[in-house]
């Protein structure tokens, strides 16, 4: 069986624009959910992709959806693929980067393995994927998912959402809450900027944090 959804409602392209600059590793000072599985890694060191999520699930070893998927991208998506707990067949390859960076593409998440590493490499599109197989999927026809509501690296993830990848890892996030988020993560990475700067001329990380002040404060409780 075969579900193709319309695409999510576009999002604004100033948020787009502002989530750019936020890093996933600052919101995971504040936030504790909405982070793919970090076995889940990009395969070109340097990558950086921010998105609308374009969700695919595929499952076993058919990939028709994914070819099929490359009707419905524009430029600026990110596909997010859930391979349903397959970990030995490779849905995504050569021809597939290839197709998708041709459509304007910014980038791809599968839940499971790629082939083709060369020539990912030379097309320069950042895939982010757990690791590489060399048995590929076929077009069998089984069925699949676009548009629907998937599962990537233990996420749950909506058509539309926005995706903030780097080599840190994979951030989801709902729209609705992608602005507050991206401002104090935002506000968080210019106040840091200063604690670098007395680092870089010598100064103590726990007197600079104020790890010493707590640790003495915890200390005069116990006496």
């Amino acid at each position: 069986m075969f579900i193709i959804n319309v695409r999510a409602p576009e999002l604004s392209r100033d948020l787009l624009e502002m989530l750019k600059d936020v890093e996933p590793a600052t919101v995971g000072h504040f936030k504790h959910y909405g982070f793919i599985d970090p076995s889940i890694r990009p395969l070109i060191k340097g990558s950086k992709v921010v998105g609308p999520a374009v969700t695919v699930r595929s499952p076993g070893a058919d990939s028709t959806v994914v070819h099929k998927v490359m009707e419905i991208v524009k430029p600026g998506d990110v596909i997010v693929i859930d391979r349903c707990g397959d970990t030995a067949h490779a849905c995504w390859g050569g021809a597939v980067t290839l197709a998708a960076h041709m459509k304007g593409v910014v980038g791809g998440i599968i839940d499971g393995p790629v082939t083709d590493i060369d020539e990912i490499a030379e097309i320069g599109l950042p895939i982010y994927s757990r690791g590489l197989s060399p048995i590929t999927t076929k077009l069998l026809g089984f069925g699949g998912e676009i548009n629907t509501v998937i599962q990537c690296g233990g996420v749950t993830v909506h058509p539309g959402d926005l995706i903030i990848a780097d080599d840190n890892g994979i951030l989801v996030l709902q729209p609705n809450e992608a602005r507050a988020v991206a401002e104090k993560a935002l506000s968080m990475q210019e106040k840091e900027k200063p604690l670098l700067e007395q680092l870089r001329e010598g100064g103590s990380l726990p007197e600079i944090s104020g790890a010493n002040a707590l640790i003495a404060d915890k200390m005069g409780e116990v006496e």
